[in-house]
Formats: structure tokens, sequence, C-alpha cells
């Protein structure tokens, strides 16, 4: 049986991403920030017949990554699959202030942009540094980053949204760099844009529900790429997004 860990999957499409694995027969790792966060989700899917594994976790700390790889060695011994879903958008800030030092260039905050930049795109890696000898254990082991088109250079056509457009900008180009050095272990690693969902972020008009997202990335990115992938940006429908 595969084993996959999920990031920031207390609700929208990281739940999703751990309803659709359960359903295809993953043993799966639900981790949010907090234990009730966590549980709660996996309560939720557990009404549904499916059974995941929740657990709490702060992915900008360490010790917590490597308190959580101790904690998969233990019950599962490998790992096939991480999906780095966990991440912030400061336009959804309730605080106006901390949303304008990292959206208005006049507001602008060193110190807020890079909380932004520890969660979106080194956090990520975090999970890789220290996931990573589990995952060579894996016959097939891939890392799947959630991206977004704000993070295409050739795409953007507006101003402002620095910490979000600019995390995401990182975390693809970190990535590819990545990817390349874990090539030799035969772990894939690739960014994805799942496109327009409907979660908190994405609102309620958007096209797609977040299991509908899920469903097309594991039919097009998971269930498909190989080495000859490695380090690449892909759409939701596995093809490959401008840079």
């Amino acid at each position: 049986m595969k084993t996959a860990v999920v990031t920031g999957a207390a609700r929208g499409l990281g739940l999703a991403w751990c309803r659709q694995l359960a359903h295809n027969g993953y043993q799966v790792v639900l981790t949010a920030r907090k234990a009730e966060q966590a549980e709660a989700a996996a309560a939720s899917l557990a009404t549904e017949g499916l059974q995941v594994h929740p657990y709490a976790l702060e992915v900008t700390t360490e010790t917590q990554w490597a308190a959580l790889a101790g904690w998969i060695a233990e019950r599962f011994a490998s790992l096939d699959l991480l999906v780095n879903n966990a991440g912030v958008n400061p336009k959804d800030y309730t605080d106006p202030v901390k949303k304008a030092q990292c959206f208005s260039l006049d507001a602008l905050d060193a110190s807020a942009m890079l909380e932004v930049l520890h969660i979106n795109s080194l956090a990520p890696l975090l999970a890789v540094k220290h996931l990573r000898p589990l995952l060579t254990k894996s016959k097939r082991p891939l890392v799947v980053n959630i991206s977004s088109w704000l993070g295409s250079v050739s795409n953007l056509a507006f101003g402002g949204h620095y910490g979000y457009v600019g995390s995401k900008n990182l975390l693809n180009v970190l990535n590819k760099s990545m990817a390349f050095e874990l090539q030799s272990e035969g772990i894939v690693c690739v960014n994805v844009n799942p496109g327009w969902v409907q979660t908190d972020m994405g609102g309620s008009k958007a096209p797609r529900t977040a299991d509908q997202a899920v469903q097309e990335l594991l039919t097009h990115v998971v269930d498909r790429v190989s080495l000859a992938d490695k380090g690449k940006f892909l759409h939701h429908d596995g093809s490959e997004h401008p840079w």
C-alpha cells in the first residue's frame, strides 16, 4: 500500500487530496497546523468511510518535520507521495495593515514578505529535506508542490500582490533546482497549477470543486509523471505551464 503526506489539509484542496488519495488506496497522513484541526478533518473523512492519519505540523518548523519523518518511519517505513499544499495568500488576511505590507509597494514590509516566503517557498524544501530518506525507499517517489498561475512571470499582467506572486515564483525555481539535485535518487519533483478551484482562497464562483481538481491532478500528473518531467511547472491537465 502506498503512503502519502498532505500538508495544509484541514480543509479545501488539501482535504480533497486526502479524500481522493484515501479513495485510491493510499495510507494518508493528513497534516494541519493544530492537532484539533487535523483530527476534525480526519473525523469528517471517517464519516465517508475513509481512514487517514491526522498529524499536527507547523510547516516552517524544522524540528516538527524531523519528528514527522520519525513518526512515518516507525509506522510505514517509506513515503511514496508528498503533496506540499500548505500556503497563505495575503489577499485573504483580515488585518488590512498586514495585507498591505505584502500587497502594496508603498506599504511593503520585509518581515511580512519573508513570512509568506517561508511558508509558500521554503517550507516545501524543508519537507523534502527531512522526508528524503523515506522517499528514496519508494519504488516511485513523487513530490507535488501546489503552485499557482500567478507564479508565471510571462503571464503576469498586473501590479502588486508581491507576497503571493513572489512566493509562488520562487517556489517554481527552487523546485526545479531541487529536482535536478534529487534526480539521481529517482525522486520526481513537480509544481502544479490546480487552476481556479472552489476553496476559501478561490471563492465560490470558481468553476471546479476541490475534489474535481484533485481527481484531474491524480489522473494527469500523479499517475503519469516520470523523471523526464523533473522540475516542470504543470497545468492541472498535465500540460506544461508557461514559466
